[in-house]
This record gives structure tokens, C-alpha cells and sequence, in this order.
């Protein structure tokens, strides 16, 4: 992806506070910073040779999603792709009370105004970082892992992925980029991997196994250490990008934050047709954040 509470949710909340309380009690006071950390829920699955330091499994009843987390970028202004969609402050990001995080694109807006004029669709896009650039959660190198179904259709573009904390000092791609999974249109069995930094873009699709589509479950995710970045699809290595291979591209060396969204329309996968069909859907069911056992 390129630059450019409900009337229940508070006893969950509660629910969840004094799970992790009861956790932290039975182990020991914790080591993990602020950043990697405070949002890891109890239910985060541990993975041999990996440290969960973030995790939302979206569970709990119908509502907003963490709003102490989930960060909504609002807007219209075409986002660096001509993109046609109106972020709007959470009204199209949602739980869905069945343990999934809803992103849902929609035909139509309520006097929004995009840089073309009338928004004539809105959608949803989240962050970890905040408006004034405080940082939500953010890691350097580590396991980035998402479950998700994702829309297809002209003009359909859903994507997970990073952009290094420096963005507002630096700009884009100096502050590099890395789009764990994106989806263009109607491409449904082809999963777009890449990474930017100056002068570099790498990356293109895989393809899934015939049969396979991404309108079903999968998990993508990462792998990052200082040496090399490694995409991965169900648990099969797709790509990988050597810091040797990036050369003076290779700007993954700090941390980076988190985003998610469902774009339309835009220079990449063009604007939607009538065979498009609204609403559109992007479900998530969880997002998990580990670093390797032997990281500093």
C-alpha cells in the first residue's frame, strides 16, 4: 500500500484488564517495553523460538475495535494513489461480535468531500500511530502475522502493512515500507508482497494453490531481522529480501508501525465497475506481533 465504545464494550474491557492483571500476577512483573508490550492479550498463542509483544484477537461483543490501539485515519485527499474512498473516524471499522474485525467499504457517502469533489465511497483504515504522531505500537524486526479474508472486485484494494516511525521526519519511501499483503480487483488468488525504501521496490505476487482464493481464511505475514525480510503465506515462505539484495534501499532498521485498510479505487487497481459489489468486506479475524527469543 503506497503513501501518499457500545453500551457492553466497557464490562469486556473490564473482563480483559483483569485477565491480563490475573496474568501478570501469576508470572512475575514484565520485562517488554511500553511499545512491545501492553498490548498483548493473554490470548496470544505463543510459537516456538518467537515472544508475543502484540496481539488482538477481536474478540468480544459488537462495537469499536480498541480505541486505545486502533488508531482511525480519516480523509479523502487520495492518499498518493488517487485513491476514491473517505476514511471516515470509525463509523466503516467495526467488530462483528463473532471475533472478527470488520473493515467495510461503502457506495454512497454522507457529504463527504474527496479531492475530486462528493466522496462516492467510504471505507475504513486504521493505524498505531496517532494524529499528533504518537507512536501506539511500533517494533523493530520480529514476526508480523495476520488472519483475514479479503475482497475482490474492480477497484477493491485491501492491504496490511508497516511504514517505519520516521515517515513525518524523512517522508516516504526514505522511511521505508512493508506491505505484508495486498490485494488488487479481482486477482483473487494473487497475494501482492513488496517492500520500498530509496531507490527500492521490490517484490510481486504469489500466486495460491489452484482452488485456493483469498476471499477465504488465510494467514500472511513476516519475518524481520536485521538481515533479511521473508513473506510468508500459511506458513510457506514466499519471498525474501536480503539486506545485501536492498543495498542502500535497506532501511529497516527501526521500528515500524502498523496499518490496515480497504481501499477503492486508485491508480493501481483502477476505479470500480458495476460489477463491483458494495458493501465490501475485509475480515480479520486476528493480528499477532512476536520478536525471535534471541533478539536483544
Amino acid at each position: 500500500m503506497h503513501i501518499s465504545g457500545f453500551g457492553t464494550r466497557p464490562s469486556w474491557r473490564l473482563i480483559q484488564i483483569l485477565t491480563v492483571l490475573a496474568v501478570l500476577t501469576a508470572c512475575g512483573p514484565t520485562t517488554a517495553s511500553p511499545r512491545e508490550g501492553e498490548n498483548v492479550q493473554a490470548t496470544t498463542p505463543s510459537i516456538p523460538g518467537w515472544v508475543p509483544t502484540f496481539g488482538d484477537e477481536f474478540d468480544g461483543n459488537p462495537g469499536a475495535p480498541n480505541p486505545d490501539v486502533w488508531i482511525p485515519d480519516v480523509g479523502g485527499t487520495g492518499w498518493g494513489n488517487d485513491e476514491l474512498q473517505y476514511y471516515t473516524d470509525g463509523d466503516n471499522v467495526f467488530l462483528d461480535g463473532r471475533g472478527h474485525l470488520v473493515i467495510e467499504a461503502r457506495a454512497g457517502s454522507d457529504g463527504h468531500r474527496c479531492w475530486y469533489g462528493r466522496c462516492r465511497f467510504t471505507s475504513g483504515k486504521l493505524t498505531t500511530r496517532k494524529q499528533d504522531e504518537t507512536i501506539v505500537f511500533a517494533q523493530e524486526y520480529g514476526r508480523f502475522d495476520i488472519r483475514a479474508k479479503l475482497p475482490v472486485g474492480t477497484g477493491l484494494w485491501p492491504a496490511f502493512w508497516l511504514l517505519g516511525e520516521n515517515l513525518d521526519e524523512v517522508g516516504h519511501p526514505e522511511a521505508g515500507e512493508i506491505d505484508v499483503v495486498e490485494v488488487i480487483g479481482k486477482r483473487d488468488d494473487e497475494v501482492e508482497q513488496h517492500a520500498h525504501g530509496p531507490g527500492l521496490h521490490f517484490g510481486a505476487e504469489h500466486i495460491l494453490p489452484q482452488g485456493q482464493s483469498v476471499t477465504d481464511w488465510h494467514t500472511y505475514g513476516i519475518e524481520w531481522s536485521s538481515d533479511q525480510l521473508s513473506w510468508h503465506v500459511d506458513g510457506e515462505i514466499t519471498r525474501t529480501l536480503t539486506r545485501d539484495e536492498a543495498d542502500s534501499g535497506w532501511v529497516f532498521d527501526r521500528p515500524f508501525f502498523l496499518l490496515l485498510n480497504l481501499a477503492v479505487g486508485g491508480e493501481w487497481p483502477g476505479s470500480p465497475d458495476s460489477d463491483t459489489e458494495f458493501p465490501a468486506r475485509m475480515l480479520v479475524d486476528y493480528i499477532r506481533v512476536y520478536r525471535a527469543e534471541d533478539q536483544p
